[in-house]
């Protein structure tokens, strides 16, 4: 698959924001008092979140053929989404790399920091589904390229916070945690799969339009996934369930059940949605 650096570039980043989205909300839980537990608390996290987004940036150039393509792209910053999603993607890695260098080698963890760099990944996520909803390929020109994005977004960041934040909290805390998250998680799921008749229906007037440039082959490869589409929605759906379980009654089992069906849900979507292209 030619496009697997986009692919792997995307769920990144999208998992980066979203881990950050959580250690902004796990940052009021901690106590003040001891800033240096608190910091020892959400470095892990913040490791990998920082590594998520670098890793995913260095897959994208992988896209360019030539990595340093990607400084031509910041010429067009005021007409092209991909220069602006560039430019956000640096900006988001410097300030999450900034909080990041202070946990681990200060032991300080700046609270201004965390909803900075969330607001500044929110807009990289959004220019990044831009880039796609404002393309010339059709499967892709519908506001479900910002539910598929976000949504992704939600669902693997709830479930690394799962993980590397959650478990690591007093129990209170845990069980705020965990609820917030599978509450995200069911929401994400129920709002992408309530637009699916929209999307489909978008699909169809497409092609009763009898548009000479419509993408054929495209609208073929949808018909041809809908197997792996149906597979999707089924991990999809029964990881937001597990989560909400795991979430009520705890049980690492059950967890690690809804973590492999939601993250697999989500590799599956987006290779159908460049297979699309």
């Amino acid at each position: 698959m030619h496009e697997l650096p986009l692919l792997i570039f995307t769920l990144l980043v999208q998992l980066s924001v979203g881990l950050t989205l959580f250690i902004t909300l796990a940052l009021p839980r901690q106590p003040f008092g001891d800033r240096a537990a608190a910091t020892r608390t959400l470095r892990l996290p913040l490791l990998i979140a920082c590594a998520s987004a670098g890793v995913g940036l260095l897959c994208s150039t992988l896209h360019l053929g030539y990595p340093l393509n990607a400084l031509h792209a910041l010429r067009h910053v005021s007409s092209s989404w991909l220069s602006r999603e560039i430019v956000f993607a640096a900006a988001y890695l410097a300030v999450l790399g900034l909080a990041t260098l202070l946990a681990l080698f200060k032991q300080a963890l700046w609270r201004t920091l965390m909803p900075l760099a969330l607001v500044v990944g929110i807009v990289d996520v959004y220019c990044m589904s831009a880039i796609y909803a404002y393309s010339s390929v059709v499967t892709w020109t519908h506001y479900t390229t910002w539910l598929t994005f976000f949504g992704s977004t939600i669902l693997l960041g709830a479930t690394a916070q799962a993980w590397l934040i959650a478990r690591h909290q007093a129990l209170e805390t845990r069980r705020r945690l965990l609820s917030t998250g599978s509450m995200l998680v069911v929401a994400a799921v129920a709002v992408r799969l309530l637009f699916q008749p929209a999307y489909i229906e978008y699909l169809s007037q497409m092609v009763h339009r009898d548009a000479a440039t419509f993408p054929y082959r495209s609208l073929d490869a949808w018909y041809d996934l809908a197997n792996v589409r149906a597979v999707g929605w089924l991990l999809a759906v029964a990881g937001a369930a597990l989560m909400s379980v795991s979430a009520q009654r705890g049980g690492r089992g059950v967890l690690i059940c809804a973590s492999l069906a939601l993250v697999l849900s989500e590799v599956l979507f987006r290779y159908v949605f460049f297979s699309l292209g």
